[in-house]
């Protein structure tokens, strides 16, 4: 009952980080499509590398945007850490989207000639292989930029006590 009731506590505390970090998301996905439309859809490059291109242009703000305003980090204080934590698990869904992105064209290149249609193809199996792994890179990055908050909350105070408690005024010899 002890683990469902973390659960519980964990979801109240998460339900605003949660919302901005959607809110983020929403806003580095919708760079991420226009960088892919205009690359894709003017023949700069190939469907691997304007997805790439894409995903580093929504990444980097999306970053900044969940550290200052979902998780409200500020400063140098475990900033290696969550670069670390972010790039670790936003490469690895990049690589997902860089790969369905890239297998959606070549699937879709024979059966759909027009360069314009076959971009739509691609932005929505770019939106599409980032679903799959949207809560669980929440809920790992919520453990990178909150730290601290979660050993604290879990703990709890009735329990803590002190080594040797002294009380006040006197010495402990």
């Amino acid at each position: 009952m002890e683990g469902r009731g973390r659960l519980v506590r964990w979801v109240a505390r998460s339900r605003a980080r949660f919302t901005k970090y959607t809110v983020a998301s929403l806003v580095a996905t919708g760079l991420s499509q226009l960088v892919l439309y205009g690359l894709y859809s003017s023949a700069m490059m190939d469907a691997a590398a304007a997805s790439a291109v894409a995903f580093a242009a929504g990444a980097v703000p999306h970053f900044v945007m969940i550290r200052w305003w979902a998780w409200g980090q500020r400063g140098m204080p475990r900033l290696t850490r969550q670069v670390v934590g972010y790039i670790v698990v936003t490469a690895l869904g990049g690589l997902v989207s860089v790969a369905l992105t890239t297998a959606a064209d070549w699937a879709f290149q024979p059966l759909v000639a027009d360069r314009g249609s076959r971009t739509l193809v691609l932005n929505l199996a770019y939106v599409l292989s980032g679903l799959p792994v949207f809560l669980a890179k929440f809920a790992f990055l919520d453990r990178v930029f909150a730290p601290g908050y979660y050993e604290y909350a879990e703990t709890n105070s009735t329990r803590v006590r002190a080594a040797n408690p002294v009380a006040p005024g006197t010495t402990s010899s």
